[in-house]
């Protein structure tokens, strides 16, 4: 995700995008119908975007001390590239 984007309001709905994701697994858990890749694809999006906002939030917390982000460090998750 671009820092630079990033607004208060953006953080906000990230956060609640998780929470979606988690009520989702939870439903999940509960229906052994559901196809092997799609509950894959679920948790892998959900440790992705929770480790994004993570990520945010830490950036967002050396904003507000001065600290300096090194933009080269790897994080996990998705390669780049389109969810699909």
């Amino acid at each position: 995700m671009c820092y630079h984007f990033q607004t208060p309001n953006m953080l906000i709905w990230l956060r609640q995008q998780v929470q979606v994701l988690e009520a989702w697994r939870e439903d999940v858990a509960t229906r052994p119908d559901l196809d092997l890749e799609m509950i894959m694809r679920l948790e892998q999006h959900y440790q992705w975007l929770t480790a994004e906002v993570a990520n945010l939030e830490r950036l967002d917390a050396n904003k507000s001390s001065g600290q300096r982000y090194d933009q080269t460090q790897q994080r996990p998750g998705y390669p780049n590239r389109a969810f699909g």
